[in-house]
């Protein structure tokens, strides 16, 4: 299990409405979004190096502006060998990109 945590200056509704080209940016399949809780919950494909991964991410408002956390499990194995940390970063990457903010830690 890999858990990335990211601090935006901007604010939760703005993030939230991004999370769509995370899930997209890593062929997530049956997203699954809970507005109150403030998360999504999908799954990734299998690859040749993976079975997939089960991401979850909650998005929290946390002093001066929200907090994203990503969370990845492999479907099966013991080692992902990075790609959770890597998975990860992209999907930051996508909801920085449309909502036209860096990650302050």
């Amino acid at each position: 299990m890999t858990t990335v945590q990211l601090s935006y200056p901007a604010p939760p509704q703005v993030l939230w409405n991004a999370l769509p080209a995370g899930v997209a940016v890593l062929g997530g399949s049956t997203p699954w979004y809970d507005r109150q809780q403030g998360t999504v919950f999908f799954k990734t494909g299998v690859t040749f190096f993976s079975w997939g991964q089960v991401i979850t991410v909650l998005v929290s408002q946390v002093a001066g502006g929200s907090m994203l956390t990503i969370t990845t499990s492999l479907k099966f194995g013991l080692f992902d060998w990075g790609e959770g940390k890597r998975l990860a970063n992209r999907f930051a990457a996508a909801v920085a990109h449309v909502t036209g903010t860096a990650a302050l830690t």
